[in-house]
């Protein structure tokens, strides 16, 4: 749905080029709090104008998006500060915490939709000027449209878990979005339409809580970064001359930053100022392959 588009991700990488990953998960987040206002603002005219449920439970919706995407703003910042006497590995943590209260935002407004559907069944209400909100909500698309391509954009380059939480709200924004244009255009000949919808909406809202509150877990878990990443990292570090081999490659990450920890294989003829320069080479070349990385690599004679 979201797919790629070269020219605009040109631009992208022309204008962000020299902006560190923390600085563009900053925009990215500060983005998604504009933009949710402006939604607040657009559907809470709609819901009075058109007194429909799906309309107030994206509102709902919109208005813990802006408070998740407030939240997430200072995460970050706190994230990206330096280690302390407490705490000696840094901050990045905070990302898997607040990608934790994301969730719990996300559950919440999940489950209030289906109350809401619900009282809507049991007392129904006309929707009124189906054609103001359809017009109001094309407006809507657009606008998140535009705020999840340049997460999308963010999340790829930065890998902050954060801004993925981001990117899947207002994903499940969008869809809302679209399923309550075909609920106000149907409503009028099918008045239960708009419960329909309004479960259909609530149910992939859970199911996105899910995938934030999975991502979470391993990044809090210390799972190891993925095959593809330890494959390049493995051809990376075998890559240097004088490397004969990788006896313990050890990978996590926490937030935006990666940690790797190693023991290579050198010659067992090897004097211990060369094979340490070559651990420093080796380290230098994990350095490079990623914005925030903690390399370790130690050498050991191959035996």
């Amino acid at each position: 749905m979201f797919f790629h588009i070269k020219l605009i991700d040109e631009v992208l990488n022309l204008y962000f080029k020299n902006y560190s990953h923390t600085d563009l998960a900053k925009k990215s987040v500060v983005l998604g709090v504009i933009t949710s206002i402006f939604l607040i603002v657009l559907k809470l005219g709609a819901w009075i104008l058109t007194d429909s449920l799906s309309m107030r439970a994206s509102m709902n919706d919109s208005v813990l998006d802006a408070l998740a995407s407030f939240l997430a703003y200072h995460a970050i910042i706190f994230s990206a500060t330096s280690f302390d006497k407490e705490h000696n590995f840094g901050h990045e943590k905070v990302e898997g915490l607040m990608a934790l209260f994301q969730c719990l935002f996300v559950i919440y407004s999940g489950i209030m939709i289906f109350v809401e559907a619900y009282d809507s069944l049991i007392n129904p209400t006309p929707v009124h000027n189906s054609e103001i909100g359809i017009a109001i909500m094309i407006i809507s698309c657009f606008a998140v449209y535009q705020l999840i391509y340049f997460q999308k954009y963010v999340a790829s380059r930065t890998e902050s878990l954060l801004v993925q939480g981001e990117t899947l709200h207002y994903l499940s924004d969008f869809l809302v979005n679209l399923c309550i244009m075909i609920s106000l255009f149907v409503s009028r000949y099918f008045l239960y339409l708009d419960v329909v919808c309004g479960v259909v909406i609530g149910g992939y809202v859970l199911y996105s809580a899910l995938l934030i509150l999975k991502n979470a877990i391993i990044d809090l878990m210390d799972e190891s970064l993925p095959p593809k990443v330890r494959e390049d990292i493995l051809k990376t570090m075998t890559a240097i001359d004088g490397v004969k081999g990788v006896k313990i490659l050890k990978t996590r990450s926490a937030g935006m930053k990666k940690y790797i920890e190693s023991r290579i294989l050198v010659s067992a003829g090897s004097s211990f100022i060369k094979a340490n320069a070559i651990a420093f080479e080796v380290e230098s070349s994990l350095r490079n392959m990623f914005d925030k990385v903690d390399a370790i690599v130690k050498a050991e004679p191959d035996k």
